[in-house]
């Protein structure tokens, strides 16, 4: 009699990014290990890696999760780190990299630091993703507009790169909290942690055309680039009409989505660009940058800026919203549409195909 006996597949997820959950991989860490461990199935057995200093309370845990904390044999010794059939990087410069047996799939968010970081600069991190790609077995990404500047950029020798959209998470379960700063006046908003390439400081002289509107810009302004947006506030006399209040709670953020008038992101470089579905799930009215992925996620929902000059911004503005309100039964229907096709449910099912694929 011959008795067989199956292992299950082990699954490495490096979730390490949540230690900052006020960025967008932190996010993304955060929200993709809460949708995996959600799953009924329990085919895989999952070990999430996590900081050191972050608590595994913060992430939902099923029977068929562990947690490893990072350390520095995992960061520094690789070759040392314990044998898994799959290790998921869930971004593209991970500082923990497995060993050489099993399946590596390397998530690109994306390839922002050709915009952001001067030539030297962005040679050198080309060649560190480049080293990154040619280990990795498997490649994904969060959109088109990626994929294609992955393919234009790195060389894959021949291996193919898988778009899987990101989820939004809907947070109907967070009552929304009004911020004590805010009052009943009609405002903007937007958000994002201030580097240059989100491209606030266009937002500033804007509001010079409209005088009954405030500026919310919520995110981690304690940057230089924040206490330069800070400075030109000051300079056009706006403290009273434009508002920086850092980090917000998520219940705070939900308020500010669901009670603007309009959301404005003239971001000059985004992967993924989750505050526009976030908006969009709100129901409210988006006005982006025409630039990277932006046209990809806002579809037909949102409306373009043409260029940053705000005489035409303020046009682009007024003319939006007032289609917006004259035809509010279409725009529901066109965010609705838009937003329902980045649900965590459906990111995690194909990457969930995906293990299955390699194991």
């Amino acid at each position: 009699m011959h008795i067989r006996i199956e292992f299950m597949k082990r699954i490495l997820i490096d979730i390490y990014k949540i230690k900052d959950l006020y960025s967008g991989l932190g996010q993304f860490s955060l929200n993709f290990a809460n949708h995996i461990g959600l799953q009924k199935e329990s085919e895989f057995q999952i070990d999430f890696l996590i900081p050191d200093e972050v608590s595994q309370k913060k992430v939902y845990n099923a029977p068929s999760i562990r947690f490893k904390k990072a350390n520095f044999q995992k960061r520094y010794l690789p070759f040392l780190n314990n044998q898994y059939d799959i290790w998921h990087s869930l971004h593209q410069f991970p500082s923990h990299k497995p060993a050489k047996h099993g399946t590596w799939i390397l998530t690109i968010h994306d390839l922002n630091f050709l915009h952001e970081k001067s030539s030297r600069k962005s040679s050198a991190y080309l060649r560190k993703l480049q080293k990154n790609v040619d280990k990795a077995d498997c490649i994904t990404t969060i959109s088109n507009y990626t994929k294609v500047l992955i393919e234009e950029k790195i060389d894959l020798k021949g291996k193919k790169v898988r778009v899987i959209y990101n989820g939004i998470t809907s947070n109907d379960e967070v009552a929304p909290k009004k911020p004590a700063y805010m009052n009943d006046a009609g405002f903007f908003f937007s958000i994002g942690i201030f580097n240059r390439k989100k491209n606030f400081h266009t937002l500033i002289p804007l509001m010079q055309h409209f005088i009954d509107k405030k500026l919310v810009i919520a995110g981690n302004n304690d940057t230089a680039y924040g206490h330069e947006i800070y400075n030109q506030i000051k300079q056009f006399g706006l403290e009273d009409r434009i508002l920086l209040p850092g980090k917000v709670s998520e219940a705070e953020k939900y308020w500010l989505y669901n009670n603007c008038d309009a959301f404005l992101f003239p971001s000059l470089a985004e992967g993924f660009g989750m505050p526009v579905i976030e908006a969009m799930k709100a129901g409210r009215p988006v006005f982006l940058s025409p630039y990277t992925s932006l046209p990809e996620i806002g579809g037909e929902a949102a409306f373009y800026f043409e260029n940053f000059k705000e005489p035409d911004m303020a046009l682009i503005i007024r003319k939006g919203l007032s289609e917006f309100q004259d035809k509010p039964g279409y725009y529901k229907e066109l965010l609705e549409k838009n937003s329902q096709k980045y649900t965590w449910e459906g990111c995690v099912r194909q990457y969930s195909e995906l293990y299955k694929e390699y194991l």
